[in-house]
């Protein structure tokens, strides 16, 4: 991705949730530029996981601006309900990235800790862990490669092991990110180079 390319600009973003408004005052302004590693942090309940439907395009904000970028932008909720539970791991990423062989999709799945039998595993059978380093695969690997990720609170409830996987994924991956998390130690893994701060309706800038 070119440095600085703007991949998403919102101004007077305002959105409500559960019946009432989320943002405050003229709503909220936020620009990403690629490849940006910006950690979104702020008390439960502030509109964190709000914004990120609103910068993914999964929720069209009820006044302001939106404009993106060409490009994909791949979303990773809390749910991790990206893949089919009904097809195995190997199914599910060859959906994602058609054009490669077979031996490049086990490859790429072994560097994700899959390996032998676990390739043929049903997404709906796997743990917490197994589930994020499948979502991790595909999302990373997809045609075309996303230039945006987004994700929402992502190591809710994983092992250790799990967290140094997606921490080792989220480095070598060269897009921009969002990262919604209260981790601070896993945060501090990831070479976050931005911070932003969303509470009582306000979204401002701040640091570690």
């Amino acid at each position: 991705m070119p440095a600085g390319r703007t991949v998403f600009a919102g101004q007077g973003l305002r959105a409500g949730y559960a019946g009432r408004p989320v943002f405050v005052g003229d709503g909220v302004d936020l620009t990403i530029r690629g490849p940006e590693r910006i950690a979104l942090t702020g008390p439960n309940g502030a509109g964190k996981s709000t914004l990120l439907r609103l910068v993914g395009g999964r929720q069209e904000p009820d006044a302001g601006t939106v404009a993106r970028a060409p490009g994909r932008v791949a979303y990773l909720s809390q749910r991790l309900d990206l893949l089919d539970p009904t097809r195995t791991v190997a199914e599910n990423l060859a959906g994602f990235a058609p054009s490669r062989t077979e031996a490049e999709r086990m490859n790429l799945l072994a560097r994700f800790l899959f390996r032998g039998a676990r390739v043929h595993l049903p997404a709906g059978v796997l743990s917490g862990g197994e589930l994020l380093r499948a979502t991790l695969a595909c999302l990373l690997f997809a045609e075309p490669a996303p230039h945006l990720l987004l994700l929402d609170e992502p190591t809710n409830n994983l092992d250790l092991v799990s967290v140094a996987q997606l921490e080792s994924a989220l480095l070598a991956y060269r897009g921009a990110f969002v990262v919604v998390s209260h981790d601070d130690r896993f945060l501090a893994g990831i070479a976050v180079d931005r911070w932003l701060r969303l509470a009582e309706g306000r979204l401002t800038e701040t640091g570690p």
